[in-house]
């Protein structure tokens, strides 16, 4: 077992044995697939006791390093669909650090970034976020990569959003008729399935996770090289050096048509 596995496990248990007592809920993750195992810390064992004094000379470094505040908000960011403050801030920050990384790598751009709604586990507050919130928010370690599909599959792709009622997006504007994307604009071009289009997503989704099997037929495979969480925490402690609070806004990006 290598030593960042070690340190995963231990932060795991830390964060769940030192919680209130109720029951948490904690996901593993390998970036292909995810299951969710119950810790009950309301009918904890006494033996659990000596669990606990193992990791706690971990416990202390792990707390310090979990409350560190790294950013600061302008109102407390929720989760809704089809459009939601979470939802836009975290696909707008993860399409910009994306193609960040990717006109490093490889001198080209992104058209438009797509996330999965269960991939967002907590709200983000108002005013302090530590590095624990972005925990909560990210637990898993799946890391950001481009993918290059077809306009056929960009098309089956926008039908999969309508069908979900939303999900996390940047560089889209649609709206959603009958479960079917309607009046759909990618930068600022209406979408031509003739093209080809390059995409910022997670490898887990690009690996066909969330049931997104349009990814599996890709032109090209762009790896970033940076964990999806890692991007958050950096665009946040980037806003922060510069001394800008975070925010959001709802711009009907994906909208119910009447």
């Amino acid at each position: 077992m290598t030593n960042r596995k070690i340190i995963s496990i231990l932060l795991i248990s830390v964060l769940a044995l030192s919680s209130a007592c109720k029951t948490h809920w904690v996901v593993l993750h390998d970036k292909t697939e995810s299951k969710v195992i119950v810790l009950d810390t309301v009918n904890v064992k006494q033996d659990d006791a000596q669990l606990l004094q193992i990791i706690k000379p971990y416990k202390a470094q792990i707390d310090s390093e979990m409350n560190e505040i790294i950013a600061y908000s302008d109102l407390t960011l929720y989760k809704v669909d089809p459009e939601g403050l979470l939802n836009n801030f975290i696909a707008d920050l993860i399409f910009l650090k994306g193609n960040e990384y990717l006109q490093k790598t490889n001198n080209i751009m992104a058209s438009f970034c797509i996330l999965n709604s269960g991939g967002l586990r907590n709200d983000l507050p108002k005013g302090a976020i530590t590095l624990r919130n972005v925990y909560e928010l990210m637990p898993f370690d799946n890391e950001l990569v481009a993918i290059q599909v077809s306009g056929r599959n960009v098309k089956i792709m926008l039908d999969y959003i309508a069908k979900k009622g939303g999900v996390p997006e940047s560089g889209i504007v649609m709206s959603i008729k009958s479960d079917s994307a309607q009046h759909v604009v990618i930068g600022n071009s209406p979408f031509d399935i003739s093209k080809n289009y390059t995409i910022i997503t997670s490898d887990y989704l690009a690996a066909g996770g969330d049931d997104m099997s349009f990814f599996k037929d890709a032109i090209a495979t762009y790896p970033l090289s940076i964990k999806v969480r890692d991007a958050i925490i950096e665009y946040l402690k980037e806003q922060t050096k510069l001394g800008i609070t975070i925010t959001s806004k709802l711009d009907k990006r994906i909208y119910y048509e009447k």
